[in-house]
């Protein structure tokens, strides 16, 4: 059977709220380096100049952090590499917990750990119901 489309998660599963989005305040236009399994709600943090997906071994150290929110591009199969992608870089906005995505597995402790830093940023995460 042909597969026809496919569709990534869908950006009201990890964008609780932003403040202004007509004003593009909270969102910015970076350089992230695209990995499989990939999708909106990727939390990323900056390496090198670009941003990379956040992964367990990366974790207390990174700084710069911020969520890959692009929902005008197919995220799922967009080629491995460098792509300009929209991402929610600084509050007033809040994200679902469980929309945010990692490289692996983070425990709780560790999500708190990130969340803290996007909250230095003004970026609120607000728990899924």
């Amino acid at each position: 059977m042909t597969k026809l489309a496919t569709q990534g998660k869908k950006l009201s599963g990890v964008l609780a709220f932003e403040d202004m989005p007509e004003h593009g305040y909270c969102r910015k236009t970076v350089t992230v380096t695209i990995q499989a399994n990939m999708d909106i709600g990727a939390v990323l943090h900056l390496s090198g100049g670009k941003y990379v997906w956040m992964q367990q071994s990366t974790h207390a150290a990174a700084n710069d952090v911020c969520v890959l929110i692009d929902h005008m591009k197919d995220i799922p199969n967009l080629a491995a590499g460098d792509h300009s992608l929209a991402v929610l870089y600084r509050g007033s906005a809040g994200v679902v917990d469980t929309g945010l995505l990692y490289k692996d597995a983070l425990s709780a402790p560790e999500k708190l750990v990130v969340q803290g830093k996007l909250e230095t940023k003004g970026i609120v995460t607000r728990l899924a119901v």
